[in-house]
């Protein structure tokens, strides 16, 4: 298996983080590949594994948050410098996913709201969670490698 990082099987097309599956089950390069069941599977798995990296460093993100300030992390990007403008649009950015969840499951509990109004959040965040895995994962590889 060829590697242009030197520690895991990276995607040659240049992609950020891309594991390439077809690099895996390609025995015939010069041939095109079915992936089948397999593959599929295969990237399936991949991509939960990258949400669920993501939606772990938002809850950690989040709970640091809270116990730092005591109050729950919302969307608020108000802050008197630029410094707590950032700090607060970073946390909004990796976060996302963890304030949305628990603003669906509070307003499903509290308010009875809709169980499409849960779905739908539920999807927005696992989304969010998959764009914010790959930069978990991304930063955990470069700290893998220079290590």
């Amino acid at each position: 298996m060829r590697s242009i990082s030197g520690f895991l099987p990276i995607c040659l097309s240049g992609t950020p983080f891309a594991l390439d599956p077809l690099e895996i089950l390609n025995h015939f390069p010069g041939e095109g590949v079915n992936k089948g069941l397999t593959g599929v599977f295969f990237d399936v798995l991949i991509v939960g594994y990258i949400a669920c990296a993501g939606f772990v460093a938002a809850g950690v993100l989040g709970s640091l948050y809270q116990l730092i300030t005591k109050q729950p992390p919302r969307f608020n990007f108000g802050g008197e410098s630029l410094m707590e403008f950032l700090a607060g649009l970073f946390l909004c950015v990796f976060a996302g996913p963890f304030i949305i969840m628990r603003n669906a499951i509070r307003g499903r509990r509290i308010e009875n709201r809709p169980l499409g109004w849960l779905v739908a959040s539920s999807t927005i965040a696992g989304m969010w969670s998959m764009c914010s895995g790959i930069m978990v994962i991304n930063v955990a590889l470069l700290v893998v490698k220079i290590s």
